[in-house]
């Protein structure tokens, strides 16, 4: 008899990663792609099948059985019918029946969430919070998310938004109007947010390096290139991107204070490509409105699983509710 396996896909702004699990949570493989929402739904439909056929075959091959798939994806999802409802940064994909095709490439239990819930829930069991009760995690990445746990347990809230972090209103500059304008911290630390500002710099000569490296192209501003530019001197940029990351601890403040959680995990590409930095001015600008007591309780840790905390905890929920 052949011994069960997951695989738990991350479906991104940027690219989609596939990766395939034991009963343990091993890692065995991975397959990734570039999401190109410009190529069309169907174009996507065939690489994700592609992707996921290809760790099947791989999962047959060392006597394992893929019985489960699990997919986090950001924006909001219907758990039911196994679909992507809407997703900000992928409006290809708005009312896209994942499932119907997964369906096709292997009989399996199929699951969905939201990619930050996806991504706290494998740092609850498996990474950085493990052992914790409640927590906050917060992850960076095309956009801002947030997700939390609380006594334990997954926190949907009432339509699936529990947790949500982004639109919390950090410069409420403009009055009620702020939330549709750079006020809130979606749009002060999303990857084009800091982007956009980062190549303005750049185009200004505030930034020589980065200027060098992209010239005028937003799409070569990745957070690999403003950790390079910051090495090599690019001292506005480091500026700017601490002075935001400060905003959003401020903001953060009020949530951690209301929820007073035992750990808030940061995770997404930002924080794995500038660590201590990311870390270290949210805790700062956290911890300068937080109560004494809440903040005595609370620890600020990087997300343990990295960029594949979000496919570890597709697969993870998928696999418990087939084995339980």
């Amino acid at each position: 008899m052949k011994k069960p396996a997951a695989i738990g896909i991350d479906v991104g702004g940027t690219k989609t990663l596939c990766v395939l699990v034991d009963k343990h949570f091993r890692k065995l493989e991975e397959v990734k792609f570039k999401t190109a929402p410009e190529e069309g739904r169907n174009r996507f439909t065939h690489k994700l099948s592609d992707s996921v056929g290809a760790l099947v075959t791989s999962a047959r091959a060392k006597g394992l059985d893929v019985v489960a798939i699990g997919v986090g994806c950001a924006g909001t999802v219907d758990e039911e019918e196994m679909r992507i409802k809407t997703s900000p940064n992928l409006l290809v994909l708005e009312n896209y029946p994942i499932g119907k095709y997964l369906k096709k490439v292997v009989k399996a239990k199929l699951t969905i969430l939201n990619d930050v819930q996806s991504g706290i829930h494998a740092e609850h069991q498996l990474g950085a919070a493990r052992g914790c009760s409640h927590v906050l995690g917060v992850f960076f990445g095309t956009g801002v998310g947030g997700a939390a746990i609380i006594d334990n347990k997954l926190y949907p809230g009432a339509c699936g938004f529990g947790g949500q972090v982004g639109a919390l209103v950090a410069q409420p500059v403009g009055g009620p109007e702020a939330a549709l304008s750079h006020g809130i911290i979606d749009r002060i630390a999303s990857k084009s947010a800091i982007a956009s500002e980062a190549l303005v710099m750049a185009i200004k000569n505030w930034a020589p390096y980065l200027h060098r490296e992209v010239n005028t192209d937003l799409s070569k501003v990745t957070w690999g290139i403003l950790e390079r530019a910051i090495k090599h001197g690019d001292k506005r940029i480091e500026e700017m991107l601490r002075a935001r990351m400060r905003v959003v601890g401020i903001a953060l403040s009020n949530v951690v204070n209301f929820m007073n959680p035992e750990m808030v995990v940061l995770g997404g590409g930002l924080v794995e490509q500038m660590t201590e930095l990311v870390v270290e001015e949210i805790e700062t600008g956290l911890r300068e409105y937080l109560t004494p007591e809440v903040s005595k309780a609370v620890r600020v840790k990087p997300a343990k699983l990295g960029g594949h905390a979000v496919a570890f905890g597709a697969a993870y929920q998928a696999l418990k509710k087939t084995l339980s």
